[in-house]
């Protein structure tokens, strides 16, 4: 079987108003730069924030199309394949940091983690913005831009109190949130957090809902019930959506066969992996790779 080509990963170099891991785009210059052509699949190997202020059109998250609408904000984690697709010109923002920036500007990784609309696997929905709110947004981001730009002294400093705030608005706005009780949301996130975790290191080996929650010394109905009270998917759905998408990457990306695909994800008899994949997506991989191709 032919190579195929891997995917495209852009670098936060690659972007204006590069400072320490931070960059800021303005959506129309990018769709202005390409002609309106849409890009092609890509990963990042930094966090993105797409901020649509007005557009309209599609955007691909690891498989799963989302409409663009007005006044919605898009959450990507590093390595997430994506794909905006704009029927006309936009107005908005692409913002653009790093791990390292994060750390640098001692934002946490509990305030990405808390925030559900980051994910690598299953659900990427974006976040709708109420009209009462969007000044609040969008005089955050024209200060990123203009300490990005204009101010010398203190620069990262002020770009990173700028993007916490960002996501703390966010995080409050953020309509996956289901607890009210302070004690119970943090152990609940706790929780989550953990089993996210263990989802990344152990996905292709533990398959059932038991093994993370033997792991985490909880019950799997407990386990379940709270990332559901989360983020909208049970743990059994999270794992297969992990278990998913991991199979689509590597059939768009890598010549691997199904039979030793199945094997690396942890499956004993290549039929058993078929029969998962159909029932999730509604495809044998042989019929996904051939429709994407």
């Amino acid at each position: 079987m032919e190579q195929t080509p891997e995917i495209v990963t852009h670098l936060i170099d690659d972007h204006l108003f590069e400072t320490s891991g931070f960059a800021l785009k303005r959506m129309e210059d990018i769709y202005r730069k390409n002609n309106g052509a849409p890009d092609v699949p890509h990963r990042h190997d930094y966090y993105s924030i797409i901020f649509i202020e007005k557009g309209e059109g599609e955007h691909v998250v690891d498989f799963t199309t989302y409409k663009v609408e007005n006044q919605t904000i898009y959450f990507l984690l590093p390595q997430q394949m994506h794909q905006v697709i704009m029927k006309s010109e936009p107005k908005g923002w692409a913002i653009t940091f790093t791990e390292q920036f994060l750390i640098r500007n001692a934002i946490p990784d509990k305030m990405i983690n808390d925030l559900y609309l980051f994910n690598d696997y299953g659900q990427s929905p974006p976040l709708p913005i109420r009209d009462e709110d969007m000044p609040v947004y969008v005089g955050l981001v024209e200060q990123m831009f203009h300490f990005a730009q204009a101010i010398e002294n203190y620069k990262l400093e002020a770009v990173g109190s700028l993007v916490k705030l960002f996501l703390i608005q966010s995080n409050n706005h953020c309509s996956m949130h289901k607890l009210h009780n302070p004690q119970m949301v943090e152990t609940s996130n706790h929780l989550l957090r953990n089993f996210k975790k263990l989802l990344d290191e152990h996905y292709a080996s533990w398959h059932m809902v038991s093994d993370y929650a033997a792991e985490m010394a909880v019950t799997g109905d407990y386990l379940n019930k709270t990332v559901k009270a989360l983020t909208g998917k049970s743990a059994k759905e999270m794992i297969q959506s992990k278990l998913l998408t991991e199979a689509k990457r590597a059939l768009i990306f890598t010549p691997v066969s199904n039979k030793e695909l199945a094997f690396s994800l942890g499956f004993e008899e290549a039929a058993h992996f078929n029969n998962f994949f159909k029932k999730i997506s509604g495809q044998t991989p042989s019929e996904f790779r051939a429709s994407v191709h």
